[in-house]
């Protein structure tokens, strides 16, 4: 009887010994698996903290900035009153290493607005009269005055004229291109682009207007 039980412990050996072998060739192929993929697993985390590179803000090779524009000689300016006044002699000069315009009126300086003429020496005349003006010169600017009271004579006459040239290095031509209900007109015709300096005297009112001359 002992020996029948001594051949079945025999008959389990071999299948128990398969058993072992099974699972180790299996933990064996685990473990080298897993050894397989660890460098991709390592190559793709290398990848993914690899820092983008930084985008240049450098200018392309060849590119300029575009100009910046260049200002006006002469930027535009304004002043005087609200008050209504009639404009009375319109007359030009040259002294002090300047050459003078003066506009006089008769008991205020009105509102006027001065600025640089687009078009050079070419005027485009203003109110009633129309039409264009070249003036003397090679730089042009505009004079406009309004709130004048038109209904009083002289009207657009004035004791030295209203187109006044003269022979100087910087003011070469006054003249008055527009008079249209309450606003006059003038249009200056400049050697080069000056820039003059305004001021407003009194007794009696005069607009003044001083361009240097460079001398």
């Amino acid at each position: 009887m002992g020996t029948g039980i001594i051949g079945r412990r025999h008959r389990w050996v071999p299948a128990v010994g398969l058993l072992c072998l099974a699972c180790l060739v299996t933990t064996c192929g685990s473990v080298a698996s897993n050894r397989s993929e660890r460098p991709t697993s390592q190559g793709a985390t290398s990848a993914a903290k690899t820092p983008a590179p930084a985008m240049s803000t450098a200018s392309p090779s060849g590119y300029s900035s575009p100009p910046a524009t260049t200002p006006s000689a002469c930027p535009p300016t304004s002043g005087g009153t609200t008050q209504s006044a009639r404009i009375t002699d319109m007359r030009m000069g040259t002294a002090g290493g300047h050459d003078t315009l003066v506009i006089q009126f008769d008991n205020a300086v009105t509102h006027y607005e001065l600025g640089q003429n687009p078009t050079g020496v070419q005027f485009t005349g203003g109110g009633g009269k129309g039409g264009t003006f070249t003036l003397a010169g090679s730089y042009g600017v505009r004079l406009n005055i309004y709130n004048l009271n038109w209904t009083v004579p002289p009207g657009n006459q004035y004791p030295h004229g209203t187109d006044i040239l003269q022979s100087a290095p910087a003011l070469q031509e006054a003249r008055q291109i527009g008079d249209y209900e309450g606003i006059v007109n003038i249009a200056i015709g400049l050697s080069r682009d000056i820039c003059p300096d305004v001021s407003i005297l009194a007794g009696p009112p005069r607009l003044v207007l001083q361009f240097p001359t460079g001398s």
